[in-house]
């Protein structure tokens, strides 16, 4: 990241260009729908403007798709972006709510989520299946399959983030703030800013030159078909949109997630995780995942450890999710093996937690990430995200014995989470996900509790589980903690396809699991080990 006061090139800091937030008369409302048109010549020079209250005026060989004219808003409207094919836009509001025109596909929103900064820009990808958020401190949001690269979200600014631009490639961007200071990410070039400079006005947004032949995403061009999608009138999305179940997902870019678990027993772990966080946030991860157990079993369960965790996992720069362990709520009161200095009502204390660390669908760390959860059936802690087609899902299965003595907790959680392992699939199956990855607390073949010497404790789970993935047939993880031993390995030969993954803990919790994840290679998931030391 990089400031400088030479002049930009091929970043052109402006206030015209394809995407304008313009303040222009309003006529007559219309409705707010989208309006399929005739699509635009090939070589044909067109621009729309859009309105703080979501009118569109096209101009040239610019099609009418629509607009929010005399629709109530949250919030007013700040950006729009074009698709590749020129066929459709995006509408992007303050609170990050998205509404698509024409061919634009919803691919996801911050519109339920509770942000530090509002939304300022947006830019969509070469291929039009997916698209960036940038707030006014530099947080970024990203869907479909916008990459994660960086943001500037916890830096201390001079002014704030006011725009931002994708690279040609899609695989990095730029962001520019009020005083012309650029920031450059992934493999967007650093080509100048005008950081520094006495300007006479703010700068007030960004546009990206497209050399040519540059871009062209599938379905670009004349011959595309123009769709009629939108976000109904006020709405937004709470996180990803659902996957559509009538297409197939494309091949998506490889990207890398961090793993780990079992941390923070002693207070010398509790450093060893600062410098975990410090060096996985080196790498341009797209999210970390926390497989549960966040502090020793007898140890006093208090709201204050809960919430110094919570800020040590904000401090993650990607976005950071996590999955309670039996720990931090199920060893809470007097019972097992462990029994807790200070007892405690577990149900209390897992209430603690779904307040605390799953309080709405995003995910922890500094660029939060939208969530699907089963907040409606009292399961926030259970979620599921994708990414470049990829299926993600954590469940709350708490070591060794999941709470089954306490029936009323355990029973009704057990049926949900069964019922999140199967939706995890069927979203797979339904969009030809590429591979599928569990993320849980428990090891499930552990010695007495295990499913292969009591099938009641897992078997609910591990029999589907066992059985989606060899239907399946495309690579399945699991990633869990529990047992304390660091191991990648396949318990089931009979299931080719599937690999368990068990984080490092305790003494070796200062290493941590740096996984690819490539939807184009045939075992789509490669894993490396990282030392934070």
């Amino acid at each position: 990241m990089r400031r400088s006061p030479r002049l930009l090139w091929r970043a052109l800091v402006a206030i015209a260009g394809t995407a304008l937030v313009a303040a222009l008369p309003v006529g007559a409302p219309r409705p707010p729908v989208a309006v399929a048109s005739a699509p635009a010549p090939a070589a044909g020079a067109g621009y729309w403007l859009v309105g703080g209250d979501g009118s569109v005026y096209p101009f040239g060989s610019a099609g009418d798709l629509g607009s929010l004219r005399g629709t109530r808003l949250a919030r007013p409207i700040v950006a729009i972006a074009a698709t590749q094919s020129g066929h459709g836009y995006w509408l992007l509001a303050a609170e990050g709510g998205v509404f698509s025109f024409g061919d634009a596909a919803s691919h996801g929103s911050t519109g339920a989520l509770e942000l530090n900064k509002p939304i300022v820009g947006m830019a969509a990808t070469p291929t039009g299946q997916g698209y960036w958020f940038v707030a006014a401190d530099g947080g970024i949001f990203s869907f479909g399959d916008a990459g994660f690269y960086g943001s500037t979200g916890g830096t201390p600014l001079n002014r704030p983030i006011v725009g931002m631009a994708a690279s040609p490639s899609g695989a990095g961007y730029w962001f520019v703030a009020a005083d012309g200071g650029i920031f450059n990410f992934g493999d967007a070039e650093f080509l100048g800013s005008a950081g520094g400079r006495s300007l006479p006005a703010g700068v007030v947004v960004m546009s990206a030159s497209r050399p040519a032949g540059a871009g062209g995403g599938a379905g670009a061009g004349p011959g595309a078909t123009p769709t009629t999608t939108t976000a109904a009138p006020g709405e937004t999305a709470t996180g990803p949109a659902a996957p559509s179940t009538t297409a197939p997902a494309r091949a998506g870019k490889a990207f890398q997630i961090g793993l780990i678990g079992d941390t923070g027993y002693t207070a010398p772990e509790d450093l060893m995780l600062d410098k975990v966080i410090a060096d996985m946030n080196r790498f341009p991860l797209a999210f970390v995942a926390h497989d549960g157990d966040i502090k020793d079993p007898p140890s006093q369960c208090t709201d204050e450890r809960d919430e110094a965790v919570k800020a040590q996992f904000n401090r993650s720069t990607a976005p950071f999710v996590y999955t309670p362990g039996d720990n931090e709520w199920m060893d809470c009161d007097n019972v097992g093996s462990h029994p807790n200095d200070v007892p405690m009502d577990s149900d209390d204390r897992l209430d603690e937690l779904r307040e605390l660390f799953f309080h709405d669908d995003a995910s922890l760390g500094v660029n939060r990430m939208p969530l699907t959860t089963q907040r409606q059936a009292g399961y926030p802690e259970n979620a599921r995200w994708s990414k470049e087609g990829v299926v993600f899902a954590t469940i709350n299965a708490p070591g060794p014995n999941d709470n089954l003595w306490a029936k009323h907790e355990s029973g009704p959680r057990r049926v949900a989470n069964l019922a999140w392992l199967q939706a995890a699939f069927d979203q797979a199956q339904s969009t030809d996900a590429p591979a599928v990855m569990i993320i849980w607390q428990v090891d499930p073949w552990q010695p007495t509790f295990g499913v292969n010497d009591t099938p009641g404790y897992w078997g609910y789970l591990m029999d589907e589980l066992k059985q989606r993935a060899a239907a399946f047939g495309k690579p399945v993880v699991l990633v869990h903690g529990d047992t304390h031993v660091y191991r990648i390995d396949n318990p089931w030969p009979d299931v080719p396809n599937f690999t368990r993954v068990e984080t490092h803990a305790l003494d070796d919790s200062i290493n941590w699991i740096r996984a690819t994840v490539d939807p184009s290679a045939p075992r789509v998931f490669t894993f490396a080990n990282e030392h934070a030391g």
